[in-house]
């Protein structure tokens, strides 16, 4: 494991291989690697398709993972930040999890995001068509198996855990109905268990009317980089509007989704990597005594999901993200845990991964080894 003080975890995306969901929803086959491999460039500043320098990998087969975790502790790494997809009892997409937990040879450490929005066809401007809804039923049983799925990870001694309480990142905390209650729930189970509770981070990804409502019961808030910038610094928009987006993201998730399917975009919209690093700079560190992180990414180009309406940053190099690592390690000096979060080791349907491609080759994990040796 990695010896640094600084802890290092990229977000580990888990939807390369085949699933019987995505075969259904998507066509037969269906990884990402399928939007990858047919991406097109609709501007002159964008690189389209991006190529895996060590080929179209099926996260199915146990040596993914293990070949993934030798690279990543090779740069300096701490583990990785898995996505967990449940949706009120269903899982999907854990099989690279399950691999990890299984080969006990594999010496990194991991935690859990649990990405808990509802699946639809957002990709191809059908918001509203809905693939798995996350209900977020308010029902004990409901949180029992979801505990006592987590649970198994908990008990694993590579699970990262701060002050004996288990990290678990929730990505939209606004979404889950009964919150109190669910984190009352789930904080008992853990203390049953011999833990001191889970401690709970909250990934922002925009600014909500009721913040305060939500993120009191969290021990660490982390803006979720590029969107937390691109919706409050760098997107222009009125005051009005603002104040209307906060409200809006309060709402239901089938209210969102309904005003989503209204108002979607036509047309790509471009950011400058340079912009994104003055935002951080300027992002507060503390909020309400809770310690704020940010989120590096070293490129971003979502047009494999997107395609023209594609969201893209300009200004992109292996310097700049440099740069930002070097924000990000100077705001984290203020912070007692020096958890670094990378988006993401291998997002390559958005362009975020630190994976090897066949351009940039292994430089963005050189860059993370030189800051952080």
């Amino acid at each position: 494991m990695n010896s640094s003080k600084y802890r290092i975890f990229p977000f580990y995306f888990p939807q390369f291989y085949q699933t019987e969901e995505n075969n259904n929803w998507w066509g037969h086959g269906f990884t990402d690697w399928s939007l990858v491999k047919k991406s097109k460039s609709i501007h002159n500043m964008q690189t389209q398709p991006r190529v895996p320098l060590l080929g179209y990998y099926d996260q199915s087969e146990p040596s993914t993972i293990k070949q993934q975790s030798e690279i990543a502790l090779k740069y300096g790494l701490s583990g990785f930040n898995f996505y967990h997809y449940w949706f009120d009892g269903k899982v999907l997409l854990d099989k690279p999890l399950q691999n990890l937990y299984l080969d006990k040879n594999i010496d990194i450490e991991y935690f859990l995001t649990w990405a808990n929005e509802t699946w639809t066809r957002q990709w191809v401007g059908k918001p509203q068509d809905i693939l798995i809804k996350q209900e977020h039923q308010a029902d004990e049983k409901i949180w029992e198996l979801h505990y006592q799925y987590l649970s198994k990870f908990f008990h694993d001694d590579r699970y990262v855990k701060i002050n004996n309480a288990p990290i678990l990142c929730i990505y939209r905390a606004e979404l889950i109905k009964s919150l109190p209650e669910w984190i009352e729930y789930i904080n008992a189970k853990a203390i049953s268990e011999g833990f001191s509770g889970i401690h709970l981070i909250a990934l922002r990804a925009y600014d909500i009317a009721n913040s305060e409502s939500i993120y009191k019961f969290f021990d660490k808030i982390v803006n979720f980089q590029p969107r937390y910038s691109i919706n409050t610094h760098l997107r222009k928009k009125s005051y009005a509007r603002n104040i209307a987006e906060k409200i809006v993201r309060s709402c239901p998730e089938w209210v969102q989704l309904s005003l989503a399917g209204l108002s979607k975009k036509s047309k790509y919209n471009k950011f400058s990597y340079l912009d994104y690093i003055e935002s951080m700079k300027s992002d507060i560190d503390v909020w309400r005594e809770k310690p704020v992180y940010q989120v590096v990414f070293p490129d971003w180009d979502n047009a494999p999901r997107y395609n023209e309406r594609a969201t893209f940053f300009s200004d992109t190099s292996t310097d700049n993200f440099e740069k930002a690592l070097e924000v990000v390690k100077q705001k984290v000096e203020k912070h007692d845990d020096k958890l670094i979060f990378i988006n993401a080791w291998n997002e390559w349907s958005e362009g975020a991964y630190l994976e090897p491609d066949t351009i940039h080759q292994f430089s963005y994990l050189e860059t993370i080894k030189k800051t952080f040796r």
